[in-house]
Parts: C-alpha cells; sequence; structure tokens
C-alpha cells in the first residue's frame, strides 16, 4: 500500500490489541510515535524497502512480546532505538550499520534466527562475541554483500576462522562472505542441514566441503558464489541431499557428478 506522503497514519497506535504487522516493500518512510502503544506485538516487520532512509521512533523497548523483528536496512542517522528487555526476540533482523550495538545480543538469549548485514569490521569482531552466548540458534544469515556490491570490501574484510559457526543447534547458514576457498569441514555446525552461499568469490571448488556435511539437505550458490571452472561431486557424497541450486555460474565449464553421488 502506498500512503500519503510515505507515512504510516499515526490512527495505526489504536490498534491495541494488534499481534502481527508487516510493512515489507509498503514504500513508508515514517512511522508515526504512537506505535509504542502496540504493546503486544508478536511479529514486526519493518523492511519497507525504499532507496530513503525510514524515520524510526524509539518505540520498540516496551514491545517486550516480540518474537519477530526485521529493521529497515537504511535508518536516518540520527535514529537511537533502545531494544531495551526484548529478550523475548526469537528472530531478528538487522543492518550493523545503523544498530552497531551488537552487545544487546547477549540479553537475547532465546533467538532461534539471526540475519546481520554487516557493514565494518568492528562490527563483525563484536558480533563474533556476542554470537558465542546464543546457544539456541538454528538459522544464522551474514551479509556482507552490501558492501561488496559497492566495492568497499577488502577480501581481508573478514577471516571466518575469527567466527565459531560451532552452534550444536544451527540447521540453517547464510554467507555472504568473500572468501577464496570454503571454511574447512570441522568449521561448520555438525548437524547443518541448509546452507546458502552468495557473493563469496570462492575459487576453489566447494563441493568436496560440501558433500562431507553428512546432514546436508539444500545447498544454494549464488550470486557469483562460487567463480570456478570445475566443480565434482564424488561417489558417497551428500547422502541427504534434496535440493542443489546453482544461479548464475557463468564461469562453470565442467560438472562431474560420479555416480552414487
Amino acid at each position: 500500500v502506498k500512503f500519503e506522503g510515505g507515512k504510516l497514519p499515526s490512527s495505526i497506535g489504536g490498534l491495541i490489541h494488534l499481534r502481527f504487522l508487516c510493512l515489507r516493500k509498503a514504500g513508508v518512510s515514517h512511522l508515526p510515535s504512537s506505535m509504542r502503544n502496540l504493546k503486544l506485538l508478536l511479529y514486526l516487520n519493518l523492511s519497507v524497502a525504499i532507496g530513503e532512509p525510514v524515520h524510526v521512533p524509539n518505540v520498540l523497548k516496551e514491545m517486550i512480546e516480540l518474537r519477530y523483528l526485521f529493521l529497515p536496512l537504511f535508518m536516518h542517522d540520527k535514529t537511537k532505538l533502545e531494544l531495551g528487555d526484548l529478550v523475548n526476540l526469537e528472530h531478528f533482523w538487522f543492518f550493523s550499520k545503523q544498530h552497531s550495538s551488537v552487545t544487546n545480543l547477549l540479553r537475547m538469549t532465546k533467538l532461534r534466527g539471526l540475519s546481520v548485514t554487516l557493514s565494518k569490521r568492528y562490527t563483525f569482531e563484536a558480533l563474533s562475541s556476542s554470537l558465542r552466548q546464543l546457544g539456541n540458534l538454528e538459522m544464522l544469515y551474514l551479509d556482507c554483500s552490501y558492501k561488496i556490491y559497492l566495492g568497499e570490501l577488502d577480501l581481508d574484510f573478514i577471516h571466518l576462522k575469527e567466527l565459531d559457526l560451532d552452534f550444536i543447534h544451527l540447521k540453517e547458514l547464510g554467507l555472504g562472505v568473500r572468501m577464496s576457498k570454503i571454511p574447512d569441514q570441522h568449521q561448520f555446525p555438525p548437524h547443518l542441514e541448509h546452507i546458502d552461499l552468495f557473493y563469496c568469490g570462492i575459487e576453489e571448488d566447494p563441493m568436496p566441503t560440501l558433500e562431507r556435511l553428512l546432514y546436508l539437505k539444500s545447498v544454494s550458490l549464488r550470486s557469483d558464489a562460487f567463480v570456478g571452472r570445475k566443480m565434482v561431486c564424488s561417489k558417497g557424497g551428500f547422502p541427504q541431499l534434496r535440493a542443489l541450486k546453482i544461479y548464475k555460474e557463468s564461469e562453470l565449464e565442467e560438472w562431474i557428478v560420479e555416480e552414487g553421488s
């Protein structure tokens, strides 16, 4: 829906029993302060997807019932969001440039899903420390493609060895991180079922590593995840794989799938 002047009406604050509010792709640039009245919200999606920064008033800290929270990719520089006691959050999507105080994550011990768009190295380092406290994570996405797309990211921006991915409950992992080769098998979560790789620029065939992850059910390689010319799936690899998705791999010239893979 397109709202006049890009402003969500303040009357939204009168819906005090609202549990679900999704503004995905709504083109809203201003949110009213009356939203602080929506204290029973369980799900709030503010990924409004417009080209200009979004004005988000400091209304979240009292929404202590929230389970799902999606923040806009771009917010006004003066935006100061206090997350307060959102200790019940189970799924959280945010852009580190706009919410660099990732130490807030330390209190969100119930988080099962986390998606972070990283903008600077220091936020990655702080995030790495915070993640160690989130033992219940089942889904994790680390997305650096914003900087990669703008050509502002060095290959040394992130070393995955600094990030402990050994979450016992993690089932789904997404990495939009530049790396010439995929991490070793032992660096991945032991029961990983789904992996999504994008903008990685991997030069060395990732299949010899991925096919050893015994519980993998789906693999997605998209947006220049793998830029090599040859890929080999070995006999006995991928014992549980159900879906393999390869997008726009223009450099791929040879794909060998051995019998029994």
